[in-house]
C-alpha cells in the first residue's frame, strides 16, 4: 500500500484511495460541502483543495488518487484563504440565508463559522436572473430554492443512492437550479426515501417536521435533548436510525451510515411514518366488553383485566381440558415478546397451540428450505449484493416492499450484476432486468423445474459440488426432465426461449444470488416452490460461498425472529423438537414446568377448533386476523364463536372490535427488545418515548397474566429473557445484550469451548448443511387451488404498494394516510375494454365468496387475464374474496390465485391523491 504524508503525519492507503478518502478514515478535517461517503466523488465545489509537495496548482483532495511518497498540507494560509473565499460565494448564493435544522449536519453553517466567511460580500446577477421558488408539494420535505448552492448532492443521492432519476440541474449559468422532473415533487416520481435531504448541506431541502419544531419554540422542559438508536418496525430489512427525540416526542428518524443493512439509507416509511406513536387513536387503558354487542366496551383497570383474564382462562382449561385456550404471536413484537408468549403457552395452558402471524407469509419458506438444506432461513448477508453476479428475484417485488434492498439491487445492476424477474405483473425491477419470465399465477414451480431442466439437459450443473455435497439428485433429474421449455411453455406461459436465456444465465454468472417473496409462498404449492427454488442452488454450486443462497424477503419486522423464539405449534426456540427428551429436559429444567410434546394447533386449525366449538378462548397479540387472514367472513365467525377473546395491540382493529378484553400495547418505538432481520440478524430495538396513557408492552402484558395463574415469569428486564433464550438454545449461545450494543450477530453464534466470542455467521453452509449433505426435493407442479373459468375469468393477485404496510395499521394513522387512500384494481387495457372499465372508475370484484367494490386502475403493468389490489384498507374487505385454499404443508394461505370478475359500477367516483 501507498504511504503518504499528510500535515507531517504518515499514514498507508489502498491503490486507487482518494486523500478525502483517507482524511476521512483518519478522522482528518479537509473541508467539503459537494463530497459525500455515499456518493463518487464529484469535485465542484473546490473547498477540499490541498497543497501536495511538487505541484504548483492546489489539488482537489476527493478526485486526487495517492501515490507513494505523497505529502500533502492541508491547512496552509493559501488554502484556507481559498476556502473562505469560495465559501463567501457559496454563502452569497443563497444571501446568506440558513434553514435551522434544515439539514442533518448544517454543514455550510458550520464552514461558515470555522472560516469566518462573510456571507453577503459577493452579490450579483443571480439574485435577478434566478428566481426563488419553494417546493412543498411532498408529503414530508421541501424545497426553498432560495437556499440551494448547486453542489448536486440531492441529485447524486437520488440517482446513486435511490436509483430514481427524479432530480436534475436545469439551466445554464445564473440561471441553473434543480427541478423534480416533471415539475414538482408530487409529479414527480420520487418516492420519498429522504436521500436527498440527508445530503444537502444548506437546508433547501428540509424535512417538514423538523422545520415545524424550528418555527414553534418548544418549552424548556421540552428542547432537544437526546438521540435513541433503534431498528426499524416496519419490514423485515430492519433498518437502523437515530431517532431524534424533544422531551417525549419524536422529531426525526435519521437513518444511521454505520449500519451493514442499511448503509445511511431508508425508505419512506422507516424515515417518516412514524406519526401513528401519537395518534389520537392509540389505545392508552384496558377495555372490557361491557354487553354481547361486539366493540361495546369500558374502560378497566390492568388489576381488572389480568385477574379477569387468569380467571377465564383457567376456567375454561378446567372446565374442557388443555384444549381450550390458544395464542397467536405477533411478527411486530420483539424476540423476547414471541418467547414469553410461547413459553406462557406451553407451561400456563399446557399446549403447544402457539403460532404466529409468520404462519400467512413465509411459513412455506421455513419448511420448504428445511427441506433441501436443514434450516429455513437467509443462506446469505445483504451485503452479498455487492458481491454477487447474478441475483435472481422470484416473486418479490423489493422496490416497494422492502425499499432499501429494491435500491441496492438497482446499485448493482448498474455496477453489471445480471437480474432476472419472475413475477406475473411488471413491477419496478423488470426494467433493470436482462430477463421478465412473466409467469402466470401459480406456476412457479414449472417455471424453476424448467430452468432445472435446461441447466441439465445442457451440461450446466455443478457436477462436483452434486456430487460431494447433495444426495437424491437421481430422483430430483427424473422429475425435472419432464419439464422441457415448450412444455413449461404451456404451463406458464412464458417462452421457451426466454426460460433457456434465463437458465444459462443462472448457472453460468459464477455467483447467483435469490431472493424470493409472498409471491412464492402464499400458493397451494408455496413449500414446494421455495424448495424447487433451493434444489436450483445447489444444482449449480449456488450456496456456500458470497453472494450467492437463497435469500427470503421477510415481510414484517420479526418474522425471522418469532420463528427463531419457539412461536410455533410444533418447535421451540431454533427449531428444537419438543418431541426430543433431551431438548425437553433443558426446557424443564430452565423452566421447571413441563413441556407438552404433542404439536399444537396452526392459525387455519384454530379456527376450525373455534368453529367445531372446541377452541373456547384465545389471546392474539398484535395481528388483526380479522382483516388480514383470507376468507375474513370465516375467520370473523371463528372469533364471534369463542367464548373469551384478548387482543394485545396499539389501535382498536377489526380484529380487537370482536374482543371480549382489549390490551393497550407499546410501540416498537416505546420498549426495549431486539428484533431479527431476514438476513438472521439479531439487533437491539431500543425505549424512544414513553408509550401513551398506562400501555405497557406485551412482556409485561403476559407476565402480569403468567403471575395471576400462578406461574410467574420472573423477569424484570428484556435483556434476561435474551439470557434465558440464549441459555436454551445452541445456535443463540453468544447472544447478548452487552454484545448487541455495538452492532447486530448473524445467528448461529455459538459458545465452545473454544469460542466464546463468536462473530456470528455471515454465510451458512459453507462446508456443510445442518442435515449433513443437502437433499434434493423433486416436486411436481399442481394447479393452483381455484382457476378462471367463464363466469369468475380473470385472476386476482394481491400485494403490497410502497406506502403502506400490511393492514396499514400504522401507515394509515400517518401522512401516508394522505398520498395513497385505497387500495386499487389494475388491470390490463384489453381486460379494461373486454368488461367495460375505466380508469378511475367503480367496479364490483366477485368471487365465489364475496364481493367489494374498488376503484380501478388501467396498467400494463398486469397481463391479460390478471389483475392486481392491496389489502391496506380494511373498508375495502379485500380478503373476503379469498378462498381457504392454503399450502398443502404449512397452511399458508394462498393470497396470490384468486378467481374473480369485474363489473363496472354506475357510480363514478375521483380519486385525487392517488398515484
Amino acid at each position: 500500500m501507498p504511504g503518504i504524508t499528510i500535515d507531517g503525519n504518515n499514514y498507508e492507503a489502498a491503490e486507487g484511495t482518494t486523500l478525502m478518502e483517507v482524511a476521512r478514515r483518519e478522522g482528518l478535517p479537509i473541508s467539503s460541502v459537494c463530497y459525500s461517503d455515499h456518493l463518487q466523488s464529484y469535485g465542484s465545489c473546490r473547498l477540499c483543495v490541498v497543497q501536495v509537495e511538487g505541484q504548483r496548482a492546489l489539488s482537489a483532495a476527493c478526485t486526487t488518487v495517492v501515490r507513494e511518497g505523497m505529502v500533502v498540507e492541508t491547512g496552509t494560509p493559501e488554502v484556507r484563504r481559498i476556502r473562505r473565499t469560495l465559501l463567501e460565494l457559496y454563502l452569497s448564493e443563497n444571501a446568506g440565508q440558513y434553514r435551522p435544522g434544515g439539514s442533518a449536519h448544517a454543514e455550510l453553517n458550520d464552514l461558515a463559522t470555522e472560516y469566518e466567511a462573510s456571507p453577503l460580500r459577493f452579490q450579483g446577477e443571480r439574485h435577478t436572473v434566478r428566481q426563488a421558488t419553494v417546493d412543498n408539494t411532498g408529503p414530508y420535505f421541501s424545497f426553498d430554492s432560495s437556499l440551494c448552492i448547486l453542489c448536486a448532492r440531492c441529485v447524486r443521492a437520488c440517482d446513486e443512492v435511490q436509483g430514481q432519476n427524479v432530480l436534475h440541474l436545469e439551466g445554464r449559468g445564473f440561471s441553473t437550479r434543480v427541478v423534480a422532473d416533471p415539475g414538482t415533487f408530487d409529479a414527480s416520481a420520487c418516492v420519498t426515501c429522504g436521500a436527498c435531504v440527508k445530503e444537502c448541506p444548506t437546508g433547501a431541502l428540509s424535512d417538514k417536521r423538523v422545520l415545524e419544531q424550528s418555527q414553534r419554540p418548544l418549552p424548556a422542559h421540552e428542547t432537544p435533548d437526546r438521540t435513541v438508536r433503534t431498528t426499524c418496525a416496519y419490514c423485515g430489512v430492519g433498518c437502523q436510525f437515530e431517532a431524534q427525540v424533544s422531551g417525549n416526542r419524536i422529531i426525526r428518524m435519521y437513518p444511521v451510515d454505520d449500519s451493514p443493512v442499511n448503509m445511511g439509507h431508508a425508505c419512506v416509511k422507516g424515515r417518516y411514518a412514524f406519526d401513528y406513536v401519537r395518534h389520537p387513536d392509540r389505545l392508552t387503558r384496558p377495555l372490557i366488553r361491557q354487553s354481547e354487542k361486539p366493540g361495546d366496551f369500558r374502560e378497566g383497570s390492568w388489576d381488572e383485566v389480568v385477574a379477569l383474564i387468569a380467571s377465564r382462562f383457567t376456567k375454561l382449561l378446567e372446565s374442557n381440558g388443555p384444549d381450550a385456550v390458544a395464542c397467536i404471536s405477533s411478527s411486530r413484537g420483539t424476540n423476547e415478546e414471541n418467547y414469553l408468549m410461547q413459553k406462557f403457552t406451553r407451561i400456563c395452558l399446557g399446549n403447544n397451540h402457539i403460532d404466529n402471524c409468520a404462519r400467512v407469509c413465509h411459513s412455506s419458506t421455513v419448511a420448504g428450505m428445511q427441506e433441501v438444506f436443514g434450516t429455513g432461513a437467509a443462506t446469505n448477508s445483504l451485503a452479498d449484493i455487492e458481491s454477487t453476479r447474478l441475483i435472481l428475484a422470484v416473486g418479490c417485488n423489493p422496490t416497494e416492499a422492502h425499499p432499501v434492498v429494491g435500491a441496492r439491487i438497482k446499485r448493482a445492476v448498474r455496477r453489471g450484476t445480471k437480474l432476472i424477474v419472475i413475477d406475473p405483473r411488471k413491477i419496478e425491477l423488470t426494467r433493470y432486468a436482462d430477463v421478465h419470465l412473466q409467469l402466470r399465477p401459480g406456476t412457479n414451480v414449472a417455471v424453476l423445474n424448467g430452468l432445472a431442466n435446461v441447466i441439465i439437459s445442457e451440461g450446466l450443473a455443478d457436477e462436483r459440488f452434486i456430487a460431494e455435497r447433495t444426495e437424491n439428485y437421481d430422483a430430483y433429474r427424473e422429475t425435472v426432465a419432464a419439464y422441457t421449455p415448450e412444455s413449461v411453455e404451456e404451463i406458464s406461459g412464458v417462452p421457451a426461449d426466454l426460460l433457456r436465456r434465463a437458465a444459462r444465465l443462472y448457472a453460468t454468472s459464477g455467483a447467483s444470488m435469490a431472493y424470493h417473496g409472498l409471491g412464492v409462498t402464499e400458493h397451494l404449492t408455496g413449500s414446494y416452490g421455495v424448495m424447487a427454488l433451493a434444489d436450483l442452488a445447489i444444482l449449480t454450486g449456488n450456496v456456500g460461498r458470497p453472494g450467492t443462497g437463497i435469500n427470503p424477503l421477510r415481510g414484517q419486522n420479526n418474522v425471522q425472529g418469532s420463528c427463531d423464539v419457539g412461536a410455533l405449534p410444533n418447535v421451540l426456540t431454533a427449531y428444537q423438537k419438543p418431541s426430543d427428551p433431551d431438548v425437553r429436559a433443558r426446557f424443564e429444567a430452565e423452566w421447571r414446568w413441563p413441556v407438552p410434546q404433542q404439536p399444537g394447533w396452526k392459525i387455519p386449525e384454530m379456527w376450525e377448533a373455534a368453529l367445531a366449538g372446541k377452541l373456547k378462548a384465545m389471546w392474539i397479540m398484535g395481528y388483526d386476523a380479522a382483516q388480514t387472514e383470507p376468507n375474513t367472513d370465516l375467520v370473523r365467525g371463528a372469533l364471534a364463536n369463542l367464548d373469551f377473546l384478548v387482543v394485545s395491540d396499539l389501535f382498536l382493529s377489526e380484529t380487537a372490535l370482536l374482543a371480549h378484553v382489549v390490551l393497550p400495547a407499546s410501540g416498537a418505538l416505546e420498549k426495549d427488545g431486539t428484533f431479527t432481520n431476514g438476513e438472521r440478524r439479531v439487533q437491539r430495538v431500543r425505549r424512544v418515548v414513553d408509550p401513551p396513557g398506562e400501555a405497557l408492552s406485551d412482556a409485561e402484558a403476559i407476565c402480569e397474566v403468567a403471575a395471576a395463574m400462578g406461574k410467574p415469569m420472573l423477569h424484570r428486564d428484556p435483556s434476561e429473557i435474551m439470557d434465558e433464550i440464549a441459555r436454551l438454545t445452541p445456535s443463540l449461545a453468544g447472544i447478548s445484550y452487552e454484545r448487541l450494543e455495538d452492532g447486530g450477530l448473524q445467528w448461529p453464534v455459538p459458545v465452545t469451548h473454544e469460542v466464546s466470542n463468536h462473530p456470528g455467521t455471515a454465510i451458512l453452509h459453507t462446508d456443510r448443511f445442518p442435515r449433513g449433505l443437502a437433499r434434493f426435493a423433486p416436486v411436481e407442479y399442481v394447479p393452483p387451488g381455484e382457476e378462471p373459468d367463464e363466469r369468475y375469468p380473470l385472476v386476482l393477485i394481491t400485494g403490497r404498494v410502497l406506502q403502506h404496510y400490511n393492514a396499514g395499521t400504522m401507515t394509515r394513522r400517518t401522512r401516508l394516510g394522505e398520498v395513497v387512500d385505497r387500495d386499487l384494481l389494475e388491470v390490463h387495457p384489453d381486460d379494461a375494454q373486454l368488461y367495460g372499465l375505466k380508469d378511475h372508475c367503480q367496479a364490483r370484484v366477485e368471487s365465489r365468496r364475496g364481493s367489494v367494490c374498488l376503484t380501478v386502475r388501467v396498467s400494463e403493468r398486469v397481463a391479460p387475464g390478471t389483475a392486481f389490489t392491496s389489502f391496506h384498507f380494511p373498508e375495502a374487505q379485500v380478503n373476503t374474496l379469498l378462498s381457504s385454499s392454503a399450502d398443502v404443508i404449512t397452511r399458508c394461505p394462498e393470497y396470490k390465485v384468486l378467481a374473480v370478475r369485474a363489473t363496472p359500477l354506475r357510480l363514478r367516483y375521483d380519486w385525487r391523491g392517488i398515484k
